[in-house]
């Protein structure tokens, strides 16, 4: 497979990511518990509902198809990082560093849903408190995660400002944005939603990069803008 088409494919993937990683997250905001002041009524209503249980049954697949995409793609955009860098090793820690935003938000989706899919069972009787406290864990676990999403934008922000392919707001803004997902949990949904934006914008470059990359890429160099 050349060069050109493997970066078209890791940019689609990205953008698959995004619409997938959105309706995980939906999914699972319909039977998880992350507001502890919520009545202990309204949360074994919620547990208890067959239709919210199979929400939460489809959210993790959905959630691991889009963990899976958001990968490829981080495999994608390292590879355009390290034309634009000329090897820098800085770029190495773009795929663990979406590996751990992965793991954590799957880890924090599970704990948040674990208590329904219990429920599913039938042979289980819930505890409201409990769930209260997995419900938090999952949400600080997921929201942690996004360090490694500050991790992934700090990186590109600082390879592409050396190679002088973004403007300079957008270079500012996403600095802003890499500040506000290292500070993980205490950004709470202002993260999430800022990284989501930022990672269209990297989609829209990966992709332009694989526009770019023609058979004689050695005299074309890949542009994220």
């Amino acid at each position: 497979m050349d060069e050109s088409r493997a970066l078209r494919r890791a940019g689609w993937a990205g953008a698959g990511s995004i619409a997938l990683l959105v309706a995980a997250v939906a999914l699972g905001y319909l039977v998880g518990v992350d507001d502890p002041s919520m009545s202990d009524s309204d949360i074994l209503a919620r547990l208890n509902d067959d239709g919210r249980q199979a929400a939460a049954g489809a959210g993790l697949p959905v959630l691991a198809a889009g963990v899976a995409l958001l990968l490829w793609f981080a495999t994608g955009l390292r590879q355009v990082l390290d034309r634009l860098s000329g090897g820098d090793p800085l770029t190495h820690v773009i795929v663990p560093a979406a590996a751990l935003f992965c793991g954590l938000m799957i880890t924090g989706v599970s704990l948040d849903t674990g208590s329904a899919f219990a429920a599913w069972s039938d042979e289980f009787t819930a505890d409201p408190n409990t769930v209260r406290a997995l419900g938090m864990a999952g949400q600080v676990v997921a929201l942690t995660g996004l360090i490694g999403c500050g991790v992934v934008v700090a990186v590109t922000t600082r390879i592409t400002q050396q190679a002088h392919v973004l403007p300079r707001w957008a270079v500012w803004l996403s600095y802003v944005v890499a500040a506000l997902c290292l500070s993980g949990f205490w950004s709470g949904g202002m993260a999430s939603a800022a990284f989501a934006l930022w990672l269209v914008g990297a989609v829209i470059g990966v992709l332009r990069a694989a526009r770019h990359t023609a058979p004689d890429a050695a005299r074309t160099p890949p542009t994220l803008g």
